[in-house]
C-alpha cells in the first residue's frame, strides 16, 4: 500500500511537466519526459547491499560504486543493511523515492526468501525494476575426507544403502544451499537430513571436521580445501562446469536434473524509476563490469561477471521467482 501511495504521489509531481510539455508541443513533451535522466543524478547515490560487509556482494558493490562515482561526479555510497535473508535491505530500497538515488545490489536470495514468510516484505516482481544481472556464480557439493565416495554416483549409492544415516550441510534455512539439497535429494531419491548454518564459515568448518558429512558451499569456499585433500568436489550447479574447478562435472553430466540455474548478483532500482535513469544504470554498469581487472578480481571469488539489459534481467527475476517460490511450497519449507 505505501509503495502504490509513493508511486501515485510520484507521477502527479511529474504531471504539471508533461502536461506542460504536451501543450508546448511534441518536441517539448519529449524533453520533458526526458528530463529525469537528464538531471539525474541530482545528489548523492545509495546502493544498498542487504548483507554484511566483507562478502561478495559487498566486494562487487564498492568495487562498481568507485568508478560509477567518478563517471557520474557524485558521491556513490555502499550501504550495509543485513538481515532476514535479505528482506531489511530489500524492503529499504522498495520503500525509497523511485528516482534512481536508492539501488539495491543482491543476490537470488531476493527471488527466494520471499516465498519463506507467510507475509513477505516485499515482492521482487512487484516492487522492483531490474537493472542488470551483474554476475553468476555456483555451488558445489562436497563431502568430508574420511567418506568413501569419490564420483556423485558412489555417493549416491553410499545414501541409498543406508536410508536416514546420512546428512547434508547449507548455509541457511532457505538459501540456495538448502534448496539445491533438496531438489537433489527429490532427484536422485535420496533419504538425508537437513542441517542448517548461520552462515557458510559454520557450515565449512563443520564439515571440514567431520561432524557433518556433506554439503552444499561456494565454489571459492571448497577450492583450497579440495587442492589440500580434505574435501571432494563431487558436482556442480550451473549449465556448466565451474572455471576454478574444471575437473568436477555439473549435477546434469552425472545425470542429476534440476540443477542447471546460477546463482546470480543483480542491480535492481523502486519500481516506477523511470525508464531512462533505468537504462543509463545498465549501459554504465555493465562498461564498468567489462573491466578485465574487476573481471580477474571478481573471478577470484567465483564470480563471472556478465552484464545484461534490463528487459533480460527482469525475465531471470520473474522465471527464478516462480521456480524457487514452487521449490519451497512443495517442500514447505518455512521461516515462520
Amino acid at each position: 500500500m505505501q509503495a502504490n501511495r509513493r508511486q501515485v504521489l510520484y507521477r502527479l509531481a511529474a504531471a504539471p511537466l508533461l502536461l506542460a510539455g504536451m501543450a508546448l508541443g511534441p518536441a517539448a513533451a519529449q524533453t520533458a519526459a526526458s528530463a529525469p535522466a537528464a538531471a539525474f543524478p541530482r545528489r548523492p547515490v545509495r546502493i544498498v547491499v542487504p548483507y554484511p560487509a566483507g562478502g561478495a556482494t559487498d566486494v562487487l558493490a564498492r568495487a562498481i560504486a568507485e568508478p560509477l562515482g567518478k563517471q557520474w561526479q557524485r558521491p556513490i555510497v555502499v550501504e550495509n543493511k543485513p538481515g532476514a535473508s535479505g528482506m531489511i535491505g530489500a524492503d529499504a530500497v522498495a520503500k525509497a523515492a523511485p528516482d534512481g538515488h536508492t539501488a539495491l545490489l543482491t543476490i537470488t536470495t531476493l527471488v527466494q526468501a520471499p516465498s519463506l514468510y507467510a507475509k513477505a516484505p516485499v515482492d521482487p516482481v512487484r516492487d522492483f525494476v531490474p537493472v542488470s544481472e551483474l554476475g553468476t556464480t555456483s555451488l558445489v557439493l562436497a563431502v568430508h575426507q574420511s567418506v568413501p565416495a569419490s564420483t556423485l554416483a558412489e555417493f549416491i549409492a553410499l545414501v541409498r544403502a543406508a536410508p536416514g544415516k546420512y546428512s547434508y550441510g547449507s548455509f541457511g534455512t532457505g538459501s540456495s544451499g538448502h534448496l539445491y539439497g533438496e531438489i537433489f535429494k527429490e532427484s536422485a531419491r535420496l533419504d538425508m537430513t537437513h542441517v542448517s548454518y548461520k552462515g557458510e564459515a559454520a557450515e565449512l568448518n563443520d564439515l571440514l571436521g567431520g561432524q557433518v558429512p556433506a554439503a552444499i558451499i561456494s565454489v571459492m569456499g571448497a577450492k583450497p580445501h579440495v587442492a589440500s585433500g580434505r574435501l571432494r568436489a563431487l558436482a556442480v550447479t550451473g549449465p556448466a562446469r565451474a572455471p576454478q574447478l574444471p575437473g568436477v562435472p555439473t549435477f546434469a553430466e552425472a545425470g542429476i536434473g534440476g540443477m542447471e540455474s546460477m546463482g546470480w548478483f543483480g542491480l535492481l532500482l523502486p519500481a516506477a524509476t523511470p525508464r531512462q535513469i533505468v537504462d543509463k544504470y545498465a549501459a554504465d554498469v555493465n562498461r564498468i563490469l567489462a573491466t578485465p581487472a574487476l573481471r580477474g578480481r571478481m573471478g577470484e571469488m567465483g564470480v563471472v561477471l556478465s552484464g545484461s539489459t534490463p528487459d533480460a534481467f527482469a525475465q531471470t527475476v520473474q522465471s527464478d521467482y516462480a521456480r524457487w517460490g514452487k521449490v519451497i511450497r512443495t517442500r514447505n519449507i518455512r521461516f515462520d
